[in-house]
Formats: C-alpha cells, structure tokens, sequence
C-alpha cells in the first residue's frame, strides 16, 4: 500500500539520522567551566580535568545565594550557533558525589525578539534528580523550559509554553542543582554528552496510522458490500443489562494525593490514571471538601510541607523548592507568598528558633 510505503520511508530517514557527539568532540566544542560567581554567590572550583574520556569537576557549594551552583559550559568553536534541529533527545552519562540533581540549559537563538539586540539568547532549562554511580540519563528536548525568572527578565509573555528551536544552539550549560553545602568537596563526572534521535513515538504514530488505514480500508469495503446486498432485516428484541455504577471510596484519591503531592508529575490526568476515578469526580470532591480547585489543593499540601522544612532543616530555599514538587524556585516563591503572604526566607527568619 503506498500510505504503508510512505511510512516506511519516513521512519527510515529518521532512523539513518547518526548522533551528534558533544563529548568527546572537542574539534567543534569547546569546554569551560564556572561557578556562581556572577550572581553574587561564593562558591569555589577545586579542580578540573578534561581528557578524551572525561571532564571532571570538584566544587565546593557555598549558600551565599539561595541557589548555588558550579558547572560546565559547552559551546561552538568555530562558529557562534550550531544547526540541531533534527535531534529530539539529549543523552548525557555522568556522575555525581554529594549532588543531588544536575541542571542542563540549552542557550538558543532568541526566535520571538530576532531583531532585538539586548536580548539575542533564549535559555531553556530542565533540571533532574541523579542516582549514584555511573548512570545514562536520556532527556527529551520536550522538557526543557523557559525559567519563570528568565521569561520575565526578557519580558517574554507566556515564556513557558515555549519549546526550544534548536536550528541555532550557542551553548549548554551543565550545573550542580538544589545541592545543599555539606561541607564536603563535592564533584561532576560526565562521560558523553550528545544529541539524537528518539524514534519511538514516530514509529508509535506511524504505526497507529497504518492501522486505521487499514480500518477504513476494510470498514469501507465492508459498508460497500452491505449495501449491495439484499437481505431480510431481521429484528431482536432484548431486554437491556442493568449497569449498576459502583462508587470507589472518596478517600482512595485523596490519600493518593496526600502520598504523592512532592511528586512534580502531580496533575489531575496522573492521579485520575492511578486510581481509575475520573477527572469530573475527583475536581467536585475536592472543591466540596476543601473548597478550592485540585492544583491549589496541592500547592497547599506543598506549602505546609516547605513550611515544616524550613523550620526543621537547614536546606536551602532551592533544595526544598524541589523537595515538595516544584519544578522551579521561583514558582515556588510565588506560591508560598501568595499562601503565606510572605517570602520563603522571611519566614524562616521569622519563626525558626
């Protein structure tokens, strides 16, 4: 069949698509290193390595800011931008000794303000938690964001529905996230970095397009025979099944959500999937229970728990942002200001003893 011909053909171009080693690959690349420094903060690299096989960091944190950092930037040498637009997913293998997540920007072209020149960069940004040891993390291009604080910066109006262009890549920026000050050197290991291809969901699309091509070819067929055909109407009655609907306990979704509320994948399709209530149902519960829609019921639970935190423990306001599930500190902010009407760190300040 030629829809059938057609998908195989695409599904083979994208296939032959080769990866695009960042590391190792210092014929394009160069590596450098950096540290919070420039916003204020005090944290200090120890030591760095680059060799053929590995770029290796120690750092030691300090919480001068509230989030600090230290980290790897890679960039283009020959040339200010890089073409990737081709690749959907970023593979990074790496290690980490007292981090506990690693943040990736990847610094685009300025696709909505082109032509203004104070704001040629766009940053996008995604952070996630590390196991210990050796690990390859495979990131989807889909995840990375325009930070709260950025799109605001560059009054760029809703900058987190954006996705990243990647036609024109000046940077990546690979950092230490939320990672406390242990008092310990702390490191980054990273072993490859490069860019490719996720053919899964095209060949999941191709796929289900075959097959319902295939169903309206023979639905088609099917119908245009019925027609033709002359017989007898024969007529069944029946009497209907009695559907009976059986209420699965209101508590069941709550005490899920009450368990689950620092997971930052939290969202009302989540929790319906997971407990097989539906959506209409949990969202009625809830606002007759606690008189508020399901995402400020969760940003409550959030809050409480960041509250317990910050007069329980020394983290800092970036570790507990994403502790109890937020995705980003400066969301996080504006939600507990808005619940507490004052910042994280005035009420630290306030009530911790």
């Amino acid at each position: 069949m030629p829809v059938f011909a057609i998908g195989i053909i695409i599904i083979a171009y994208f296939s032959s698509i080769k990866d695009f080693p960042v590391f190792p690959n210092d014929q394009i690349f160069e590596y450098k290193f950096y540290s919070d420094s420039a916003a204020g903060g005090n944290s200090k690299i120890i030591k760095q390595v680059i060799t053929d096989s590995i770029i290796k960091l120690d750092f030691l944190i300090s919480n001068k800011i509230n989030s600090p950092y230290a980290g790897l930037n890679v960039g283009p040498k020959a040339h200010k931008s890089i073409n990737i637009g081709q690749y959907n997913q970023l593979t990074i293998k790496l290690k980490g000794h007292e981090i506990n997540g690693i943040g990736i920007a990847l610094v685009t072209q300025n696709f909505i303000k082109k032509f203004d020149k104070k704001s040629q960069e766009i940053l996008f940004y995604h952070i996630f938690k590390i196991s210990a040891g050796i690990n390859t993390y495979k990131i989807s291009t889909d995840k990375f964001e325009v930070p709260d604080w950025w799109g605001e910066f560059n009054r760029i109006e809703d900058a987190s529905t954006l996705k990243p262009e990647l036609k024109n890549l000046y940077a990546i920026n690979v950092s230490s996230a939320f990672t406390p000050n242990t008092g310990k050197t702390q490191s980054l290991e990273i072993y490859s970095m490069k860019f490719s291809r996720n053919n899964k969901p095209l060949i999941t699309l191709a796929i289900a397009l075959e097959i319902i091509f295939i169903i309206l070819v023979f639905t088609a067929i099917y119908i245009i025979e019925k027609i033709r055909e002359k017989n007898q109407t024969i007529t069944i009655t029946y009497k209907a099944i009695e559907n009976k609907n059986i209420e699965t306990s209101k508590s069941d979704f709550i005490d899920f959500i009450n368990n689950n509320f620092q997971n930052n994948i939290l969202t009302l399709d989540f929790v319906s999937s997971e407990t097989g209530v539906n959506q209409r149902r949990i969202t009625n519960e809830v606002q007759n229970q606690f008189g508020c829609n399901f995402k400020s019921y969760i940003n409550r639970l959030r809050i409480n728990e960041s509250k317990r935190l910050l007069l329980e423990t020394e983290h800092n306001i970036g570790e507990i942002a994403f502790k109890v599930g937020f995705n980003n500190q400066s969301h996080f902010n504006r939600v507990f200001k808005s619940e507490v009407q004052i910042s994280p760190t005035e009420y630290r300040d306030k009530y911790k003893v």
